[in-house]
């Protein structure tokens, strides 16, 4: 009786083994499957360009991306207007994110809102967080989505 236990178990046994093996391998062929996160390509920023002070371009091929903040007097807690303006590429959508250079201070993104009648300018408004040292660099990093991915740049400036 023992053998014919044996003889009928190993089957469902063998098809059980099999089907969790074939289960194992479809998930890891899914998982490892998975598109790798897009990076942003970085552009260089201009050098002696101070943001605070005047707005700054960069350019790579035929793709130009200025920023413009104003009030010119970056302070913190004071409302900020942002303008991004992109030319010679189409422009999914734009991101301005600004971060303390030396100190982290929080997320403070800004997803920028096109222009219905200007294409490839993109607008928003933020402030900057209280520091308590008084006077620190800030970094305000711009991102631009585009047909072939996104572009990065960024620009240092002090404020109080």
């Amino acid at each position: 009786m023992t053998d014919e236990v044996n003889r009928s178990s190993n089957p469902i046994i063998l098809i059980i083994a099999l089907t969790v093996f074939l289960a194992a391998g479809w998930f890891a062929s899914s998982y490892f499957s998975q598109p790798e996160p897009t990076v942003a390509t970085p552009l260089s920023s201009p050098a002696g360009c101070d943001i605070s002070q005047q707005s700054c371009s960069v350019s790579r091929g035929d793709m130009t991306i200025t920023v413009d903040i104003t009030p010119r007097t970056i302070r913190s807690m004071v409302p900020l207007e942002y303008r991004v303006r992109v030319s010679g590429v189409e422009v999914e959508s734009a991101m301005l994110e600004m971060q303390g250079v030396d100190m982290f201070m929080g997320l403070n993104q800004t997803l920028l809102q096109a222009s219905k009648s200007e294409p490839g300018l993109f607008t928003g408004s933020g402030e900057l967080g209280v520091c308590t040292t008084g006077e620190m660099t800030w970094r305000a990093t711009v991102t631009v989505n585009t047909a072939s991915g996104p572009v990065q740049t960024g620009f240092d400036f002090r404020a109080r």
